[in-house]
């Protein structure tokens, strides 16, 4: 069978009166390149490397809103820092798993300016832990939840 596109089957659909799944071809996602959701999106699974500068928010390393969920955050020294996006720039629910992949230093994690980190006052940084993972979620427009997933033990 020939493959056929999402438009031809919304229109053979609305002319079999079959809204409902009308309905659904507008809801289901859209992959791009390789089968993978578009980083960025709530759902989307990419991995971005970011260098961990600075030591606050105007001069850390940026967290690209579009960049991957995955965030592998190298160079921390117990005082450099990344920055996550505005939470204007990114869909309440985003998610990003940020990395701290130094084996022995802490890593500052900033929001961006005028929003917070669970359960941090705005603009203030919260530090990670050598070799672990925090988890922060777009909950609204004013903060990112986050929360460090404990080390595995070897």
């Amino acid at each position: 069978m020939a493959s056929t596109g999402r438009s031809s089957l919304k229109g053979t659909l609305r002319r079999s009166h079959a809204n409902y799944f009308d309905n659904l071809l507008d809801s289901v996602a859209t992959l791009a390149d390789g089968g993978v959701m578009a980083a960025g999106s709530v759902l989307g699974i990419g991995i971005q490397a970011v260098t961990a500068t600075g030591a606050n928010q105007s001069n850390g390393a940026s967290v690209a809103a579009a960049g991957g969920t995955l965030v592998n955050v190298t160079a921390a020294d117990n005082t450099k820092c990344v920055v996550l996006p505005l939470l204007s720039a990114v869909t309440v629910g985003t998610m990003y798993l940020i990395f701290n992949n130094a084996p022995s230093n802490t890593l500052e994690v900033f929001p961006g300016v005028g929003d917070a980190i669970g359960p941090a006052s705005d603009n203030a940084a919260i530090t990670i832990a050598a070799d672990t993972i925090i988890l922060c979620v777009a909950l609204d427009g004013v903060q990112w939840v986050g929360a460090e997933l404990p080390v595995i033990g070897a």
